[in-house]
């Protein structure tokens, strides 16, 4: 039976067992030829994959097979491999062999999962799967079981693409279908989600872009779901400074948006958040247009919301230009719409932005009531990571005003959430103003220890 150790499954309750009816309802012919692969797999080394999206759908599938009469004499073992970095495979199951112990008249299968943590999405011959298609004469004798490997659509595509040598010796391959209601959880948890992506931690950014990654993954959505996963997709990463990888996913959301012009709500949406990855890029005529074709959508179908959304990019590009009497009239623009529709995520980052240009033309009392406002918003709706950006700006103030220990503790608080969030580009900024305050204290072994530190995380 599945070992106690190494197991990572849910408690049975009536929902589970429901999924499991489900599953296996609309799996049948898969289970069936599975179940027929283990009994028949010999006590040596028989590779099968087993192709299952979801992380539930995965548990589930386990479970019944631990508890299935045709697998009574079967010992399972769970050998979770999720590691990012993972490259040697081979090594890492014979160290796990060690410490299972093997049940007398049993047959051990070996169930790997997280596999798709190191094999990944994109890139080039990932080093788990050049390692694995090197090693696989070697598996012969060194991992003598039969092994399952449990991977989601697009790790075992790679997988059959970068280690062919191993894939050729696959004994059997096994697609399951998604339950209905493991991905309807799954677009709760992401496109269906209250809470913005600014409020969320690294290790729950990083579970959103699994989840979206695996939305993707079924063919089974309507191009509305797909074309709203990429955009989704596009912004997760351009949160965690991918921005390449933003980029990608935004223009397949775009092209996608072409087929249908009733999908002109959404394209204007793409166009938007594409507008923003050329901004970052500092491509700003690039981004204008974009810009402007999103705004020109948006004006067409009475969609105020992206509109206002597409003024406040607007503005910040012309402040960036140095036309700030334009950036403003923007900015308030945006604002007006963000206040008559209850948009108070984007009345914040406009508030905070309309609190720079101010600041910028030294009317630093403005500013600080600007920044105050958003930073009350950004608090009251956790949005940490605008929260983390307006008490930077806070701090600056404060630092050229001379009150350095007030700007100290503001620093200190956005450099706090920075860490929690994984935002290194902010982290690095936070410590080079940092650096530059304790400099002119002159307290210069604490601005030395926090420069090293700068280069760490910029370098």
């Amino acid at each position: 039976m599945l070992s106690k150790k190494q197991s990572n499954q849910p408690q049975v309750t009536p929902e589970l067992n429901l999924a499991k009816e489900t599953f296996v309802q609309i799996n049948q012919q898969s289970l069936a030829e599975l179940l027929t692969f283990i009994d028949f797999a010999d006590t040596q080394l028989t590779i099968g994959f087993v192709a299952v999206n979801f992380a539930e759908d995965r548990n589930t599938l386990i479970e019944i097979l631990d508890n299935h009469p045709r697998c009574h004499d079967i010992q399972f073992e769970i050998l979770n491999f999720a590691d990012p970095n993972l490259r040697f495979l081979r090594d890492e199951i014979i160290r796990d062999l060690k410490e299972i112990h093997l049940k007398p008249d049993k047959k051990l299968v070996l169930i790997v999962i997280e596999l798709e943590k190191s094999i990944g999405l994109s890139g080039e011959y990932p080093s788990v799967l050049q390692d694995l298609n090197f090693v696989r004469d070697a598996f012969t004798n060194s991992v003598p079981h039969p092994i399952l490997i449990f991977l989601p659509d697009h790790a075992l595509t790679r997988l059959a693409k970068y280690a062919p040598d191993f894939w050729a010796w696959r004994k059997g391959v096994f697609y399951f279908q998604t339950v209905k209601s493991t991905q309807e959880l799954a677009i709760e948890k992401t496109i269906q989600s209250e809470r913005i992506i600014g409020s969320l931690d690294l290790p729950e950014r990083q579970e959103r872009i699994d989840l979206l990654e695996r939305l993707l993954m079924e063919q089974s959505t309507d191009v509305r779901t797909r074309i709203t996963v990429l955009q989704e997709l596009g912004v997760a990463y351009r949160s965690i400074g991918e921005v390449q990888k933003a980029q990608d996913f935004l223009l397949k959301a775009l092209k996608l948006t072409e087929e249908d012009e009733n999908l002109a709500g959404i394209k204007a949406s793409v166009l938007h958040n594409l507008g923003w990855i050329y901004d970052d890029l500092g491509e700003w005529d690039k981004a204008i247009a974009l810009y402007n074709q999103s705004l020109e959508i948006n004006e067409r179908i009475g969609n105020v919301q992206t509109k206002a959304a597409t003024l406040h990019q607007l503005a910040g590009i012309y402040a960036n230009k140095g036309e700030v009497d334009q950036a403003i009239a923007l900015y308030n623009q945006s604002l007006e719409i963000e206040e008559d529709i209850g948009n108070v995520q984007g009345k914040a980052a406009t508030l905070h932005n309309l609190g720079y240009i101010y600041a910028n033309k030294g009317d630093v009392d403005e500013a600080i009531a600007l920044y105050n406002q958003s930073l009350e918003i950004k608090e009251r709706i956790g949005n940490v990571q605008g929260k983390a950006a307006t008490l930077h700006q806070l701090a600056g103030i404060y630092a050229n005003k001379g009150d350095v220990d007030e700007a100290i503790t503001l620093y200190n608080q956005s450099l706090e959430i920075e860490e929690r969030i994984g935002d290194v580009q902010g982290k690095a900024a936070t410590l080079h103003c940092l650096a530059g305050i304790y400099a002119k204290k002159g307290d210069v072994d604490e601005a030395i220890a926090i420069v090293l530190v700068y280069f760490v995380n910029e370098f």
